[in-house]
């Protein structure tokens, strides 16, 4: 009897330490986005996605890193010069993406900052024709994500490459369902040259 009442209380200090240490996050639909909006998004290949970030993460300190994938190398670099602190339990985020002439033009607004118009060189053609597609999709995680691993939050990439009635495809939710660490992407589904944003904390 002993044993099995230390055995529970084990089992639920265990899960209270999992249940703060928990970060969860859950991506908006842009269905709130005006439709007329979303005509010109779409006019001017605009991407837009927001997401919110939930869990034991008020009080910590956090910087946002953008990730490149490029022949097998991932480099990687923060894109503020200091960290911030989450002031509440959720936080939101919001990137917007832009190509033009193989340059990738992003913004991200996040909780107290938002990062001015960065240029990423990116070529979306990759002597494709028509031109590669490249979206920002979710990246889900293998496992739950907690306050000690990095996290990722978004990427601008394309869907893993197949042929379909002979001609080029990319399968977008293949790749998003998947549920693999961007930093395998390349070695495991042989994507081009990507990008992908992600969430260290202190």
């Amino acid at each position: 009897m002993k044993k099995t009442i230390m055995t529970s209380l084990f089992l639920l200090f265990s899960f209270g330490i999992f249940a703060q240490n928990q970060v969860r996050i859950s991506y908006v639909s842009p269905d709130s986005i005006p439709s007329a909006t979303l005509d010109l998004m779409d006019f001017l290949d605009i991407k837009y996605m927001k997401m919110k970030i939930h869990g034991d993460i008020k009080g910590k300190k956090w910087q946002l890193w953008v990730n490149e994938s490029h022949e097998g190398k991932i480099t990687s670099k923060s894109l503020f010069p200091y960290a911030f602190e989450f002031s509440d339990t959720l936080a939101t985020f919001v990137f917007i993406a832009q190509d033009q002439n193989d340059t990738l033009t992003l913004v991200c607004k996040t909780p107290r900052y938002s990062m001015p118009k960065t240029k990423y060189a990116i070529d979306t053609k990759n002597g494709t024709a028509p031109p590669t597609p490249y979206i920002l999709m979710e990246t889900l995680p293998p496992t739950p994500y907690t306050t000690s691993d990095e996290i990722n939050l978004v990427a601008y990439t394309t869907g893993i490459k197949r042929i379909h009635q002979g001609m080029d495809a990319y399968d977008f939710c293949g790749l998003r369902y998947a549920k693999t660490d961007p930093k395998q992407w390349q070695e495991k589904f042989k994507l081009p040259r990507f990008i992908y944003f992600s969430l260290r904390l202190e």
